[in-house]
C-alpha cells in the first residue's frame, strides 16, 4: 500500500550566495507540519519548490508516492494560502470560492453539496453571496482557504496566512484551522515564526537553519522532552524555554456557565469558555500571569497548585524566572528579582502557583 502524503529527497536549490538543502523531508497522512526559522532561512522557498513556482536544481518531489518534481503547478493538485489571501474583488464569496473548480465538473449536484457543506464547515455560511469588499481579515483567509480546499489537493502549504490579523481573530482562527485541516484529511505544511503556532497546529515540527532542516520531530516527543531540557535544535530550544509561555494539555472533565474544568496530572484547573467533554484541550498561559506564594492562600484567582522549584535563572535586568515542576509537568513563572528576594524563593523549594481562570488561551482542542 503507497503511503499517503509528501516526500521531499535530497531537494535542493541555489541562489548567488544561498544554497537551499539537500533537504529530507516527510508529511504523512492527514499530519500538519509546522515549519519554523529565522527570515532568509528558506521556508518561502520550499513551498514554492513544492508548488512548481520554483524549479528545484536537484533532487525530487513525492507526493501519495507519484513523483511530480518536473510537473506543472497545474497539474500538482496543490493548494497553496499566502499572508495576504489573493481574492478576485468582482467576484462575490461564492464565486471566488469555485472559481477554481473545472466549469465541466461531474456530478454537479454531489460536487455542489460538498461546496456548501465546506462552506458551513468553515462557518462562513452567512458570508455565501457577500462581495469580497467589507470582509475582514480572517473572513478573507476562511474564503481563500475554502478556494483551495473545494479542488481537492493531496497537500496543503501556508505561508503565515495569519501574520497580518489581529490577535483575537488570530487566536480563533488557530483553533478553526487546525479542526478543519484535520477534518479535511489534508497533510500541510505551515510556515511560520510564531511559537504559538506550533501548540496550536502541529502534529510535527520541523526547523529550517541557513537552507538545512536543523531538526524535525513530532510535538508530543518535543514536549516530553523540554521537560528535560534535551531538544537537539538550538533555534526550537530557546524559542520553548524563553519563558514567555507555558503549554499545558488536559482532558475536560466538566463544562458550565462558561467556565471548563480540565485535568492535567493530578490537578484539575480551570479555564473560561466551554469546550466538549472529554476533549482534550491545549492551553497556554503565559510566565507574567502565574503568580508565586509561600503560603495557601484565600483569592479569587481558581488556580491554585503546589509547585517545586527546579530552576532560578535572570530573564532581565531585575526580573527572574522561576521553573517550576508541578506532578511531571514544568511551567515558569517571571517574576521581578525584588518578589523572590521579599518571598525568600530559592531553587528546590516547594511553593504555591496561582493563576485566574481568565489567564489561559485555549489553542486547541481535540
Amino acid at each position: 500500500m503507497v503511503k499517503l502524503g509528501l516526500e521531499l529527497i535530497n531537494l535542493t536549490k541555489k541562489f548567488a550566495g544561498f544554497t537551499l538543502g539537500p533537504l529530507n523531508l516527510k508529511v504523512n497522512d492527514n499530519g500538519i507540519l509546522v515549519m519554523i526559522g529565522p527570515t532568509g532561512s528558506g521556508k518561502t522557498t520550499v513551498l514554492n519548490l513544492i508548488a512548481g513556482l520554483l524549479k528545484p536544481d536537484g533532487g525530487s518531489i513525492f507526493v501519495d508516492g507519484i513523483d511530480i518534481t518536473t510537473l506543472p503547478v497545474e497539474s500538482r493538485r496543490i493548494g497553496y494560502t499566502f499572508q495576504k489571501p489573493s481574492l478576485f474583488p468582482h467576484l462575490n464569496v461564492y464565486e471566488n470560492i469555485v472559481f477554481g473548480l473545472t466549469k465541466k465538473r461531474s456530478k454537479k449536484k454531489d460536487s455542489d453539496i460538498e461546496i456548501k457543506k465546506m462552506i458551513e464547515d468553515l462557518g462562513i455560511s452567512h458570508l455565501t453571496y457577500r462581495q469580497i469588499q467589507g470582509l475582514s481579515g480572517g473572513e478573507m483567509q476562511k474564503v481563500s482557504l475554502a478556494r483551495m480546499l473545494v479542488t481537492k489537493p493531496k497537500i496543503m502549504l501556508m505561508d503565515e496566512p495569519l501574520v497580518h490579523l489581529d490577535t483575537p481573530t488570530k487566536r480563533k482562527m488557530r483553533l478553526e484551522l487546525r479542526r478543519i485541516l484535520r477534518r479535511q484529511n489534508v497533510p500541510t505544511i505551515f510556515v511560520t515564526h510564531y511559537e504559538d503556532d506550533i501548540y496550536a497546529l502541529a502534529d510535527s515540527v520541523s526547523i529550517l537553519q541557513d537552507g538545512m532542516i536543523e531538526y524535525t520531530d513530532k510535538l508530543e516527543s518535543i514536549l516530553k522532552t523540554s521537560k528535560n531540557n534535551d531538544i537537539a535544535s538550538p533555534f526550537l530550544s530557546n524559542i520553548l524555554s524563553s519563558g514567555e509561555a507555558n503549554y499545558l494539555e488536559g482532558n475536560v472533565i466538566k463544562s458550565k456557565n462558561g467556565v471548563t474544568t480540565f485535568k492535567v496530572g493530578s490537578h484539575l484547573l480551570e479555564t473560561l469558555g466551554d469546550y466538549s467533554f472529554g476533549s482534550k484541550v491545549g492551553i497556554l498561559v503565559r510566565s507574567e500571569d502565574i503568580i508565586l506564594s509561600r503560603e495557601m492562600v484565600k483569592t479569587s484567582a481558581r488556580n491554585v497548585v503546589e509547585a517545586k522549584v527546579v530552576k532560578i535563572t535572570n530573564s532581565n535586568v531585575g526580573v527572574v524566572d522561576v521553573r517550576l515542576l508541578i506532578d511531571t509537568f514544568h511551567v515558569t513563572s517571571r517574576i521581578t528579582e525584588e518578589a523572590r528576594i521579599y518571598l525568600q524563593i530559592n531553587e528546590n523549594d516547594s511553593i504555591y502557583a496561582i493563576f485566574k481562570a481568565s489567564s489561559p488561551q485555549v489553542v486547541r482542542e481535540e
